[in-house]
């Protein structure tokens, strides 16, 4: 792997701005609580050269005759439709046309977790932005997930109760829809379009290095990786894992 041709030092270099580009991408929410959306819209625009600029740490420090350090791993691993509202914690919000709001896992958790029994709230249950509102469980271990919306349950998947997450987890395998009152706020906190991509992405790119040595048991011919990255490699705390990424 290019990774055994770097001294520690410049892969630590790697890892730590990942994990800062990472962290940039959470101050736009707090950043739309305080309505500074002017300010958010600039810190994002911060974000983005973030893997670059370490990149370009790293080829300066890369020893002469090095082997040149390839886009991270995780590059295409997870996506995000473009109607859909992304919460930090790896939940999703789309409007419908009737005015009732659909939530769901994304991409990343999906992927990360993997097949699992998935307990909902009731109808009727009241949900608040930022609390947690499903577990995600398998056996006898679980990791709750929180709502990106406030409001009021008024419909679950009855299929997802039946089976469990489905493989569609931005269509058939939607979760619950409420009816929000708060939307318009809820949504200046949730990310869209190409900051939510950018999130999972450099989610993805901080798992990638993070578990560099393990990567291969984790991918799939192609490329892809497994259904359940956590249990491939976290095993019985594959919850430890997931609960990091779910801000749980």
């Amino acid at each position: 792997m290019a990774y055994d041709l770097l001294s520690v030092y410049p892969a630590k270099l790697l890892e730590y701005g990942l994990g800062i580009g990472y962290l940039l991408l959470f101050i736009p929410f707090w950043r739309y609580v305080q309505g500074g959306r002017r300010e958010a819209r600039e810190v994002m625009r911060v974000a983005v050269p973030v893997r670059e600029a370490v990149s370009a740490a790293l080829r300066a420090a890369r020893p002469a005759g090095a082997t040149a350090i390839a886009r991270p791993a995780s590059a295409g691993w997870f996506h995000v439709p473009a109607d859909v509202h992304l919460h930090p914690g790896h939940t999703w919000a789309r409007l419908g046309g009737d005015g009732l709001v659909s939530v769901g896992i994304d991409d990343f958790a999906h992927k990360l977790v993997g097949p699992a029994t998935v307990e909902l709230p009731a109808v009727g249950a009241r949900v608040a932005q930022g609390e947690p509102a499903i577990e995600l469980r398998d056996e006898d271990r679980g990791v709750a997930m929180l709502s990106p919306v406030d409001g009021t349950v008024v419909a679950v998947n009855p299929r997802v109760r039946a089976h469990g997450a489905l493989e569609d987890p931005y269509g058939a395998g939607w979760l619950f829809k409420v009816k929000a009152p708060r939307l318009v706020a809820n949504f200046r906190q949730l990310q869209a379009e190409a900051p939510a991509q950018r999130m999972l992405d450099v989610a993805g790119d901080t798992l990638a290095l993070r578990l560099a040595p393990e990567l291969g048991q984790v991918l799939q011919d192609g490329g892809t990786p497994v259904h359940g990255i956590a249990r491939a490699l976290a095993g019985e705390r594959w919850d430890e894992l997931a609960r990091e990424y779910f801000l749980t």
